[in-house]
């Protein structure tokens, strides 16, 4: 059912019904208004005619021998009008003028007095000291029962004239106000589909119920729009992604395919298959390496904020340099760490940044002799900064940006490539940047991490590591 007719239903229903009850009140305030005049009009005739009919009862009750003719023709006279009156002397004759009842009431009024199927309303009065006269004044209810059915018979016509009205009126105004409506779902329908305009419905109606409909359906638009953009950039990057991992796992499944078909020569020697069997364990780490680490990617991908908590950063790194020494024991690690520095962020992401800093360092920062120097500081300024720095070639300046790259490893590295990929994954997971330099302390390579120090929210444009 559309809007506009449950509007023009709600009139037609509504508008009667106050018209009705409304006529209801005043019909009973005009009943109430006419009994009370009745009662007035009642009183007022009986003081007029009470004099008349007291000289009445007198001459009829001293005077037997005169004849009350002329008296009882003055109140024929008076009485004449609605209803009737009735004259009691004593053990006479009661005089009775009008419309009137066969029995008469006691009591004075005023009153109701019912006899048989008719109702009269009464009032009376005493026309001497004993008791012996009375004056009785009736009118019949017929006359006001017929007033009050005449106002029943308009409330009536003036309700179904309201019916009409109302269901005209519902129609009229239902379609005016359904207006604004109407015309902001035919925008709502025109967008169908994530458009390079924009479009967006207007918020100009006039109406506020319809303009902060507008509002939050454009906002329902945008989240649609930038989730329908975030699902297409991650379709493509996963296209991308599964196309570079399937090429960097071809190449160790390959060698190791050639080293099991060699395993299988009747003629190797045993120096040979010790070699390629080393070689095999080494195609299988490198395998368990890159499947962890693109493990770990795909976790700092779907990280959640709730993960984040208050964490002692200093405790993490030393934890990382210790287990480093044991990595790497042609290593010397100096650190050079406060004894706490707390930050709100995500524990294991943040050892993940430490221990990749140290295996990159320790891996590639070696001298001449395969010996490395590594120096660790974390820092408490305007920001923290991790540093980590080597003694090692270094890197040159054009391809510091590249080694973040994913799967960008030297030749010959037993690494994955995703190492330096995971640390700035988790600098802008916490709200922080990575980068390389050269070392401070001459030649080598200066990594640094740095991150705020109250946790920042990071938004997600839709890119993604896999990028």
């Amino acid at each position: 059912m559309k809007l506009s007719t449950r509007f023009a239903l709600c009139l037609a229903v509504a508008v009667p019904l106050l018209v009705a009850l409304a006529g209801l009140v005043v019909l009973m305030l005009v009943s109430q208004d006419l009994r009370t005049q009745r009662d007035d009009q009642l009183a007022a005739r009986l003081r007029t005619l009470a004099p008349m009919a007291r000289t009445y009862a007198w001459r009829t009750d001293v005077l037997r021998a005169v004849p009350p003719d002329f008296l009882q023709r003055r109140l024929l006279a008076a009485a004449t009008g609605q209803g009737g009156a009735t004259v009691v002397v004593g053990d006479e004759k009661p005089l009775v003028i009008g419309d009137v009842p066969g029995t008469l009431p006691a009591g004075a009024g005023p009153g109701d007095y019912v006899e048989g199927d008719r109702q009269w309303r009464f009032v009376a009065a005493e026309l001497g000291p004993r008791g012996r006269a009375r004056l009785i004044l009736f009118e019949p209810d017929e006359r006001l029962a017929g007033q009050i059915a005449a106002l029943r018979n308009r409330l009536g016509s003036v309700t179904l004239v309201a019916v009409g009205v109302g269901v005209v009126a519902g129609l009229v105004l239902g379609r005016f106000a359904v207006r604004p409506l109407s015309r902001l779902g035919g925008q709502a329908r025109a967008i169908d589909a994530p458009s390079s305009s924009g479009t967006r419905l207007a918020t100009t109606a006039g109406v506020t119920e319809i303009d902060e409909l507008a509002r939050l359906l454009n906002d329902l638009l945008d989240r649609r729009d930038a989730a329908v953009a975030r699902t297409g950039e991650a379709l493509e990057t996963a296209r991308a992604f599964a196309a570079t991992a399937a090429h960097e796992l071809r190449t160790p499944l390959t060698s190791m395919g050639t080293n099991l078909t060699l395993l299988d020569h009747p003629g190797l020697d045993p120096a040979d298959r010790a070699e390629t069997v080393a070689d095999l364990a080494a195609e299988h780490g490198r395998l368990q390496r890159l499947i962890t680490m693109l493990r770990r990617l795909a976790r700092g991908e779907l990280l959640d904020a709730s993960a984040f908590a208050e964490t002692d950063l200093a405790g993490i790194v030393n934890d990382a340099i210790e287990d480093a020494r044991r990595r790497h024991p042609h290593a010397t690690i100096i650190a050079r760490v406060p004894d706490a520095v707390r930050v709100r962020g995500w524990a294991e992401g943040l050892r993940l940044v430490a221990d990749n800093l140290l295996d990159n360092a320790a891996v590639h920062g070696t001298d001449a002799s395969g010996r490395s120097a590594i120096t660790v500081t974390l820092e408490r300024g305007d920001e923290i900064v991790l540093a980590v720095q080597d003694t090692g070639p270094g890197i040159e300046p054009e391809c510091r940006e590249a080694v973040f790259v994913r799967f960008h490893r030297r030749p010959g590295s037993p690494g994955s490539g995703l190492g330096l990929t995971l640390v700035r994954q988790q600098a802008a997971l916490h709200g922080g940047t990575a980068w390389l330099g050269a070392s401070l302390e001459g030649a080598g390579t200066r990594a640094e991490v740095r991150l705020p120090l109250t946790e920042r929210e990071v938004p997600r444009s839709g890119r993604s590591w896999l990028e």
